[in-house]
């Protein structure tokens, strides 16, 4: 009993440590609080709890279909690693290597209440928060096999959704208080932050492009 209890409390967290760099719901608030500003507080509650509920059904959904669905396409894992780490890998380039122009049209324009609510999953929650790079450790999660009883497989898969949902919790929050956390730290702060989160993103990526190039040369030159 004991070490199932454990293999659930392992499981969770290792899911949340897993996917919360990724996810990046911090760094993201601060994205997302510099294209809302416009929007009331309570808009902004209504769109953060709608995006909290796209992300847990979203890697839910990826965490038990992602698996089947690569083997319909016959793709491997390793392949979905370095293509999913290199577009998370390209976009914390651009964003660490963006200068400010105020001069461009805001792409979101999240003017209304319900214009926001209808852009809250595409692409507020997908690929804004739940890109390539949360999809593919997501997947690679779900494809892991225990060779142990039933009881500790249930388990791990109780545990992984646990862990989404402590990060769907967090999200929720992170972009709850985003205006708050920004008045705070200021404009100088927020570009501190922007830019520390586009280079973790970035070392993320390319660690998942690495671990997709381990797993093809482990295939193809076994040991």
């Amino acid at each position: 009993m004991f070490d199932l209890s454990y293999q659930l409390l392992y499981t969770t967290l290792m899911a949340y440590a897993a996917l919360f760099p990724v996810l990046n719901p911090l760094g993201n608030s601060i994205v997302f609080n510099s294209i809302a500003y416009g929007l009331s507080q309570d808009t902004r509650k209504k769109i953060a709890k709608k995006i909290a509920f796209n992300i847990f059904f979203l890697l839910i959904g990826v965490l038990f279909a992602g698996v089947w669905v690569l083997k319909i396409f016959g793709i491997e894992i390793p392949i979905v690693q370095i293509g999913g780490g290199a577009v998370v890998a390209t976009v914390a380039w651009r964003i660490m290597n963006k200068t400010e122009d105020n001069s461009q049209p805001d792409p979101y324009n999240l003017s209304t209440e319900a214009r926001a609510l209808a852009m809250s999953f595409f692409p507020l929650t997908l690929p804004m928060i739940c890109g390539p790079g949360t999809i593919t450790v997501a997947i690679t999660l779900g494809a892991n096999q225990l060779k142990e009883n039933l009881l500790f497989t249930v388990a791990y898969y109780v545990g992984l959704c646990l862990g989404i949902v402590l990060l769907a919790i967090t999200t929720y929050y992170s972009y709850h208080y985003a205006g708050y956390l920004t008045k705070k730290l200021g404009k100088n702060g927020t570009l501190v932050i922007m830019k520390l989160s586009a280079f973790i993103s970035l070392c993320i990526g390319l660690t998942i492009v690495w671990h997709g190039v381990q797993g093809l040369i482990a295939y193809y030159i076994p040991v």
